[in-house]
């Protein structure tokens, strides 16, 4: 079950059923996969499921082992970015493409300043992300900026230039931990929604809606996710304007701004299709409201 403040207890509880039910799906099909285990495990999963049977086996792991570990490209890595850019909108923009690329020192140093950040200011974040994300992959091109894929859950995809300072002046290590809490909130919602749906079976007969984040409108599902995401981050930033007053403060402030007022606005348009929610998704979003509250403007 999903809770908007970070919940490392409940995390294990939902990552241990995904891994659960990768291992059902194996045993079912008589697959050996002994040595499998995170992304690998959960990929060979959904090679069996879909019939891929050649790609079960496929790929080494090239990540550190270190939860929130940078991993290097691997095939059924690739995979997903392929099936990330296949699910682009209709006149998207894929200029550049979209591939994965390897982890220079200096790349891995901002990482690793990432995570201090994120240590010193919201260490309950930290720890859930641990939990929930195994591997952290690095994408170069412009097609892409970032994106989970529950065929290989645990491993996120976040583009190289969040590694950098943006044009606004928010610093590349802070922009990487808002990447960070973004795809692993994603990835935390993947596992929880499993055994607790956030969505009724009303949902599906809903159109597509507008959304915050994309251009394109997105099933209900989305938004929810959206709505979490962007409550999170939010949080990140008040957290971090808490904890640092530099020069950046300005650009932070701006960053916390512009996440409350999307997530209110993904918020009011899921209170609208209120009857589609679960009960459980009607609670998250009540703790997305409390937890909104201290940056209301």
């Amino acid at each position: 079950m999903l809770r908007v403040a970070p919940d490392a207890q409940a995390a294990r509880r939902d990552e241990e059923a995904v891994r659960r039910v990768a291992e059902g799906v194996l045993a079912a099909a008589g697959v050996r996969a002994a040595a499998a285990a995170g992304p690998a495990l959960v990929a060979a999963a959904f090679a069996v499921q879909t019939a891929n049977l050649p790609n079960v086996t496929a790929g080494t792991d090239t990540a550190t082992g270190e939860p929130l570990g940078p991993v290097g490209p691997a095939p059924h890595l690739a995979r997903s970015v392929e099936r990330a850019l296949a699910a682009r909108p209709r006149g998207a923009d894929l200029t550049g493409g979209s591939r994965l690329v390897g982890w220079e020192r200096a790349e891995r140093a901002v990482l690793d300043d990432s995570r201090d950040r994120l240590a010193a200011a919201w260490p309950e974040m930290l720890t859930e992300l641990r939990i929930c994300v195994a591997q952290v992959a690095l994408l170069e091109g412009r097609a892409i900026d970032g994106f989970t894929d529950f065929a290989t859950h645990g491993a996120v995809y976040v583009n190289r230039a969040r590694l950098g300072a943006s044009p606004r002046g928010l610093p590349g290590p802070v922009r990487f931990a808002e990447a960070l809490v973004h795809e692993g909130t994603h990835t935390r919602c993947n596992a929880a929604q499993l055994s607790s749906p956030f969505l009724t079976s009303a949902a599906d007969g809903v159109d597509p809606v507008r959304t915050p984040l994309r251009a394109d409108p997105r099933p209900l599902a989305g938004l929810f996710q959206q709505a979490v995401v962007l409550t999170r981050c939010t949080e990140l930033y008040r957290r971090l304007l808490d904890a640092e007053h530099t020069t950046a403060t300005p650009a932070l402030a701006a960053r916390r701004d512009r996440l409350s007022s999307d997530a209110r606005q993904a918020i009011g348009t899921l209170r609208q299709h209120g009857e589609s929610l679960t009960a459980h998704g009607l609670a998250v979003l009540g703790e997305c409201d409390a937890l909104l509250r201290p940056t209301a403007v």
